[in-house]
């Protein structure tokens, strides 16, 4: 598509002062035949013209749509947010890759004064997918009750040193002020998380001032790492990106979202980083994962951080042994970025879902030594809904 305003399907698209694409003057909503007749410009008449549409209502940033059951079709919300994913996936794509969510095209409009974007992206639809904040903790549930292990961790870090492999080609060495900026970057989340805690709170705000001091010493370890191999890594990996869908040899294991860290500028989430990042996020969320369960029983088990601690092994171990270029892990990296991470998820809490604040709060406990500088209680899950994280 070309021009300040193209036309699809009879309406009028734009983007605004602020860089939010709009629709006849108002932002996309799932529903209003835009996803259809999007999906119809990538495949034409395959997709029908009164094709059924329904919204996948857990994307806050753009507006996802499933159109014909078969297809998914992400909008954007603001100019140039899907451009990093469009072009990632179709790197997965053309190098034949089935870890993630297939790639059937995108929609491109040339602006007069903006440039080329990606309006939209199409992709493969799963049906029958849940997302890992609900199939990893049911199995994680199963695994207290019954002694079950999983034996996806390992699958999973055999997946993601695939996709490391091919985004990997384009790595290169990282600049000398690497080890400066990822320290400053993870001591900024360390003291924006500190700085929203009361200490005299003997719950969560004492048991995070009590590990400050072991915190920021795997923080400072980023200082003395080598500046190594940097490339587009997916950003924001964890497991809540991945979806586990029915397949004809059991769970199909789908890594999916491109788009970068969201808590992070446009400019940031374009940057190369390192491929411990993306490993060392994955891993927090599996004591995150540890804790929901635990919030699911009802009661604080050591044997949910007990089965956490043999998965990030298992996924660490079948990581290393998957990729073919063991040049592009830095694993000495990996304890600074979970720990940034650690408090990155609690500044995410506080500012957009406190009642998640009880997951970081049960990982940073477990994970690191306390003070004995404030006095606090231990750690215990809040009481738990149906409708609840």
């Amino acid at each position: 598509m070309s021009g300040e305003r193209p036309v699809v399907d009879g309406r009028e698209l734009s983007v605004d002062d602020a860089g939010a694409v709009l629709v006849d003057g108002r932002r996309p909503a799932a529903g209003d035949g835009l996803g259809r007749a999007l999906a119809r410009s990538v495949l034409g008449e395959t997709v029908a013209a009164d094709a059924h549409e329904r919204a996948i209502t857990v994307d806050q940033t753009n507006v996802s749509v499933i159109v014909d059951e078969r297809l998914v079709v992400k909008i954007v919300g603001r100019w140039a947010a899907a451009d990093r994913a469009a072009t990632l996936l179709e790197r997965l794509a053309d190098a034949g890759s089935d870890d993630v969510d297939r790639l059937v095209g995108r929609v491109g409009w040339r602006h007069p004064d903006l440039g080329v974007s990606t309006v939209a992206i199409v992709t493969e639809y799963l049906p029958g997918a849940e997302d890992g904040w609900t199939w990893a903790v049911d199995d994680v549930v199963e695994h207290l009750a019954t002694g079950a292990e999983p034996d996806w961790p390992a699958l999973l870090g055999t997946r993601v040193a695939r996709i490391h492999d091919v985004l990997g080609r384009t790595a290169t060495p990282s600049g000398d002020d690497a080890p400066a900026a990822r320290l400053a970057r993870a001591e900024d989340a360390l003291a924006r998380a500190l700085s929203a805690t009361d200490p005299a709170d003997g719950a969560g705000g004492a048991r995070l001032h009590n590990r400050r001091e072991s915190l920021a010493s795997d923080i400072r370890s980023l200082e003395g790492a080598a500046a190594g191999l940097e490339f587009p890594i997916h950003g924001d990996l964890h497991l809540g990106q991945v979806l586990a869908s029915p397949g004809a040899d059991g769970r199909r294991y789908t890594v999916i979202d491109f788009d970068g860290d969201p808590q992070l500028s446009s400019g940031d989430r374009e940057r190369a980083d390192a491929a411990a990042r993306d490993l060392a996020h994955l891993l927090v969320s599996l004591d995150l994962v540890a804790a929901v369960a635990q919030r699911r029983l009802g009661r604080a088990d050591g044997r949910a951080f007990a089965w956490s601690d043999r998965a990030q092994a298992a996924l660490l171990a079948a990581y290393r042994a998957g990729l073919s270029r063991p040049e592009l892990f830095d694993e000495t990296l990996v304890p600074g970025f979970r720990a940034e991470q650690l408090v990155a998820e609690l500044h995410y809490a506080d500012r957009f879902l406190p009642v998640w604040r009880y997951a970081p709060d049960a990982a940073i406990s477990h994970r690191h030594r306390p003070t004995d500088d404030h006095p606090e209680a231990p750690w215990t899950p809040p009481p738990f809904a149906p409708t609840s994280t």
